[in-house]
């Protein structure tokens, strides 16, 4: 139940109306006092606020108080309490006054400081240093204000409610701004505070927000839809009432009274018809079904299945459309039944619900908001508790952030699934199997073996849908599944998969280190029964010896490398030597390798200085022991690395100057490090990618292209493309690309190549890097 007096206005829209055109604190006052009692503590704030903001104006020339006077009117209509009005009217003092938060402490207690401190956090984050993203300038930006939101109001969920009532207001003052400002904020409200004000259960004040951003951002698809609405108003107001008198005889008939129930109708929304649109892929508005909706209010639950079953019994109901909210509500609270019928040729959307659900519906459940009273969490706002989880290294990743929680916390459209016990789970719409094992336990999804969906076994990334009940299977073992990031959906998932392949990868890179250093050495630092599995050993040996740094942060770059060479030479004095047959025995397939290294050069002390030759092959730089020669980088079929991709470099044999690459992940290449391989430090060159183009004849001899081929590779170049085409007895032109990565210069190759091709050749040219993955 709402906590505070009903509105004295009517509607949402009908107090808006009235705020956007208030330009003295008077008339500001005036709707605040027609909007929830003035008690003593809110006539402070007011004069508290008052004084404080005098002689500030708005970009629009109003005196500067009305801006929270209004914000506070919104919130006292939305069902605010007094501490929520307190701050609603205080909650620019601090940031853009002399005021401090300790005097609305000591005057107004802890619930309307910590309010208003939450809400000053929030508008702090344009104070931040933000990095340039020049595919999207202000993405980085609407990151930061999201996760700062979000985080801010954790502690109380009230802080939300003040500041969407704070943006809406904004929003209807809007055309006071120039133009990239009203994009730039329209943008930012429609990514950020509509998904905040539908999660708080606040559709109208949602849709208030969606409608304001769609006109300033897509003016003309506004304008177009606007235009329908007005000349189609009459035929579809006419078609509501026609339909709206059925349902209201049928009610009547069915034992229903005068004052029992009560019916709207509306058409839909410019917004909603334009995302309609947009997902049915309609190039008019003529082609979306249900333009015409009714809603009908009751005063109790039962009643509503009531109603629901007159409707069903008069007119045919579009199955794929029900929805019972009731049974079965969403997360933010929200409980009403939908169905869409046919009437005479016209479809309707019918919502039922009684006038309690309404006002929670429409604007928001006020006791959800105090969720910590008691120390009871509601179950409405367990989306934001959750938010914590997310939150642990607050200051990176803020786009990682933003995209998770916009695909999970704010997404849009829901599904409901079930436990083989019925207990009911909401989840994202196209969650996998996964994520459902997720939400139930995260042990549960470490260790998902297989599941049944609808008592049929399912892969654990087949895609739910409402209404499947799912049970899942445990195992033993953990079972790593990090190549199906991209096909979760919910946070709680994601976040767990992310974590997990963060400890793993930091286990690899420990590992990895293990063997760069020993095959930098040429020889076991700690002996043979410390290598690259006793990671934990071989660094706890290090810390005895005052080496300082860890092997998984060493790795990351060459000077952590360099640095933790130089203080094993300086600080590890002893080397084991290995002993004959039988430690080369127990060694097997490591020791074959390692002999290779010539141990008689390290037998003894380690030499003064190491140090590390650098190679540039291919599209790689490789960093090793100088008496080691690498002349080419390989790669398996169990992988294949894409430039950016975390990598590894493994030395199978020393005899063949070779490493085989592999992604940090790649399970043979894992197979490689624990078994101890020498390994070298290996990275992806920065240097930009030329691709050159030759166009040469090929003549009559049928060998003729390979001849070619195979003379380019020899010079070290790497095919990218070979375009030729025959003509019968006939041959045309053949055109190669490729990447040159010889010591010659390009120049002089170019003269080798036109020497040997005299006349056949007919081009030769760079052209930028578009084959590039």
């Amino acid at each position: 139940m709402r906590d505070s007096k009903a509105p004295h206005y009517g509607s949402l829209t009908q107090i808006l109306e009235l705020v956007k055109d208030i330009d003295n604190p008077k008339g500001a006052v005036s709707v605040l006092r027609n909007t929830t009692t003035i008690t003593p503590k809110i006539q402070e704030a007011l004069d508290l606020a008052t004084h404080y903001h005098t002689g500030q104006k708005r970009k629009g020339g109003a005196p500067y108080i009305t801006h929270p006077i209004c914000v506070a009117s919104i919130v006292a209509f939305c069902g605010g309490d007094e501490a929520m009005i307190c701050a609603s009217l205080l909650h620019d003092v601090v940031e853009d006054t002399p005021c401090e938060l300790a005097e609305v402490r000591e005057k107004f207690g802890e619930d309307v400081a910590n309010l208003v401190d939450a809400l000053t956090k929030i508008t702090e984050i344009r104070k931040e240093e933000l990095a340039f993203d020049p595919e999207n300038p202000h993405l980085l930006l609407t990151a930061l204000t999201f996760r700062k939101i979000l985080v801010s109001a954790i502690k109380d969920p009230r802080a939300l409610v003040v500041k969407v009532s704070d943006r809406l207001h904004n929003m209807l003052t809007l055309d006071a701004l120039p133009r990239n400002k009203q994009i730039r904020i329209s943008k930012e409200t429609m990514a950020v505070y509509a998904p905040i004000a539908s999660r708080l259960g606040m559709s109208s004040i949602k849709n208030e927000l969606e409608d304001k951003c769609f006109y300033y951002v897509y003016p003309h698809e506004y304008q177009s839809i606007q235009a329908y609405l007005e000349q189609s108003k009459q035929a579809l107001s006419l078609k509501l009432n026609q339909f709206a008198s059925k349902l209201e005889k049928m009610f009547y008939e069915a034992g229903f009274s005068e004052g029992d129930f009560q019916i709207a109708t509306r058409i839909k929304r410019p917004y909603s018809i334009y995302l309609k649109m947009q997902r049915k892929g309609a190039v008019n508005k003529d082609e979306i079904l249900d333009l015409m909706a009714v809603r009908v209010l009751v005063k109790k639950p039962l009643e509503c299945y009531k109603i629901l079953g007159i409707v069903h019994l008069h007119f045919k109901p579009i199955v794929s459309r029900f929805k019972d909210h009731i049974a079965l509500p969403k997360e933010n609270g929200y409980q009403t039944i939908h169905t869409t019928i046919f009437d005479e040729s016209n479809i309707y959307e019918v919502q039922i619900r009684t006038f309690d659900m309404h006002l929670g519906a429409e604007y928001g459940n006020s006791a959800h908001w105090k969720y910590k009273a008691g120390g009871v969490e509601s179950e409405h706002l367990k989306w934001l508790h959750n938010l914590k989880y997310q939150n642990e290294e607050p200051k990176e990743n803020p786009k990682e952030f933003y995209e998770l929680v916009q695909s999970d916390v704010l997404y849009r459209e829901d599904i409901t699934v079930f436990s083989p016990n019925g207990d009911s789970y909401t989840l994202p719409a196209e969650s996998i199997v996964l994520d459902f094992a997720y939400m139930i336990h995260s042990e549960l999804g470490d260790k998902a073996e297989e599941a049944f969906v609808n008592n049929k076994k399912a892969n654990l990334n087949e895609k739910l849908k409402s209404g499947d009940v799912v049970k899942i299977i445990k195992g033993d073992k953990n079972i790593p599944r990090f190549t199906w990031l991209n096909q979760l959906r919910t946070t709680r998932a994601k976040n767990h998969l992310k974590l997990q392949r963060k400890n793993q990868l930091k286990e690899i890179d420990a590992k990895s280190m293990v063997n760069i250093l020993n095959t930098i050495f040429e020889t076991p630092i700690f002996g043979l029964d410390i290598g690259a599995k006793q990671y934990l050993t071989f660094e706890k040996k290090l810390a005895e010896h005052g080496v300082e740094g860890s092997l998984s942060e060493s790795i990351k770059s060459i000077e952590g490398i360099k640095k933790l060479v130089e203080q094993i030479q300086e600080k590890v004095r002893e080397h084991p030597r290995p002993h004959h047959k039988q430690e080369q025995k127990q060694f097997g397939f490591l020791m074959k390798n390692l002999m290779q290294f010539k141990f008689g050069r390290i037998l003894g002390l380690p030499a003064p200085y190491i140090g590390l030759k650098k190679c540039d092959l291919d599209h790689f730089i490789v960093y090793t022991n100088p008496h080691t020669q690498i002349k080419q980088v390989i790669f398996n079929d169990c992988c294949h690395p894409k430039k950016g991709d975390e990598i590894v470099a493994v030395m199978p044999s020393i005899k063949d100057h070779k490493v085989v690459v592999h992604t940090k992940l790649c399970k043979n290449g894992c197979e490689d490090i624990d078994i101890g391989l020498p390994m070298v430090f290996i990275a992806w060159s920065k240097k930009d990618r030329e691709i050159f183009k030759i166009i040469i004849y090929i003549g009559s001899t049928k060998d003729s292209l390979l001849q070619i081929l195979n003379f380019l590779i020899k010079n070290d170049c790497s095919i990218v493309r070979v375009q030729y085409a025959s003509h019968g007895q006939y041959s045309t032109n053949c055109e190669i690309l490729f990447e040159y990565t010889g010591k010659k210069e390009i120049g002089e190759f170019k003269d080798i190549l036109t020497h040997k091709y005299k006349d056949r050749l007919t081009e030769f040219s760079s052209i930028k890097d578009a084959y590039q993955d």
